[in-house]
């Protein structure tokens, strides 16, 4: 479920580092130095811009190290200094590196930097007091550093606004900016035409149905694999009906190495794509976690239920790749 966090910026160097990487990005040539190739890969193919990224990060600390743990991909984060909400902006990925968070903000006079870092989508300026009506009745009237709104606030939220989005928008004259999987999405959805339709090339498009479905449903052999592994039942809705069970990669689908049983889950197709799209989570443990979307709708009743495994512990799912998936962490 998207969470909505807050950092503040109210001392001097966070001052600074506002004008860093808030205010302006960071060239994304400075992730080579700090990280390795394949997370370097994986993180340009998160951002909405390949070229530059903007960030914040906490310092460790008893506090800040388990709301970081807890903050997720798609999460929304407003900053807020001198009494007023500044910006918008969510969650991309997480980091923890003091490397590359002394490079962006140096350190303190302790030695510390600013190392649990969150990379963010670009941060959209507003300007709204903490205490003036009507966000007032939903968020905190003051903060002191990196905190995250309560579940009692949020659900007051849902329950007046619908979701998150809608509520920024309104209370913040804004729209929460996308991920590049999110703009993906969008683009992809913008070059289909729904009004052709061909009737010389039917038995054509039949086959096109056909591979579509196979592909869908995933190598057949890890496809086989996992049926066997999860008894023929969807891990989530226990569905039984062989037909629209596909093969679910946690970590997406790279070579034959992540067609492992426990790299897959078997989910009925609609609960494939809401994992695909991560409005449907689920985290190390096995619970579900849904997304702001989903409430109210006929999938709402599996939120915070765990899912079905296998009964040999080699093909349950691995926690490692959950946790990656679920948190989109590098």
């Amino acid at each position: 479920m998207r969470q909505l966090y807050i950092f503040t910026a109210g001392d001097a160097d966070a001052r600074e580092h506002l004008n860093d990487s808030i205010r302006n990005p960071q060239p994304s040539s400075l992730l080579d130095a700090h990280l390795t190739a394949e997370q370097v890969d994986y993180l340009r193919s998160l951002l909405p811009d390949p070229q530059n990224f903007y960030a914040w990060g906490a310092v460790p600390g008893e506090r800040n190290i388990p709301m970081w743990n807890q903050m997720q991909d798609g999460d929304i984060v407003l900053t807020v200094f001198d009494n007023r909400y500044r910006y918008v902006s969510s969650v991309v990925a997480k980091i923890h590196n003091a490397d590359l968070a002394r490079a962006i903000w140096g350190q303190t006079s302790e030695g510390k930097t600013w190392e649990y870092m969150y990379i963010l989508t670009q941060p959209r300026a507003v300007d709204v007091h903490v205490t003036s009506k009507p966000v007032i009745d939903y968020l905190n009237n003051g903060y002191r550093g990196f905190s995250r709104i309560g579940d009692e606030r949020l659900a007051r939220i849902r329950g007046a606004y619908g979701n998150l989005e809608n509520f920024v928008e309104e209370i913040f004259s804004t729209v929460v900016p996308r991920s590049a999987d999110e703009q993906d999405l969008v683009a992809a959805e913008a070059t289909v035409d729904p009004t052709v339709f061909d009737s010389e090339n039917l038995v054509d498009g039949r086959k096109k149905v056909l591979t579509e479905i196979v592909r869908r449903r995933g190598q057949p052999k890890f496809r086989k694999d996992l049926i066997k592994a999860y008894d023929g039942k969807c891990a989530v809705t226990g569905c039984e009906i062989e037909a629209v069970l596909e093969a679910a990669h946690i970590i997406p689908y790279m070579d034959g190495d992540t067609n492992h049983v426990a790299n897959g889950l078997l989910l009925r197709a609609d609960v494939h794509t809401l994992f695909d799209l991560g409005l449907l989570k689920i985290d190390a443990t096995g619970r579900i976690h849904i997304a702001d979307p989903l409430f109210g709708s006929i999938y709402e009743p599996y939120g915070g239920k765990r899912i079905r495994f296998p009964s040999q512990l080699s093909e349950r799912p691995d926690p490692g790749a959950l946790t990656k998936k679920f948190s989109q962490q590098v």
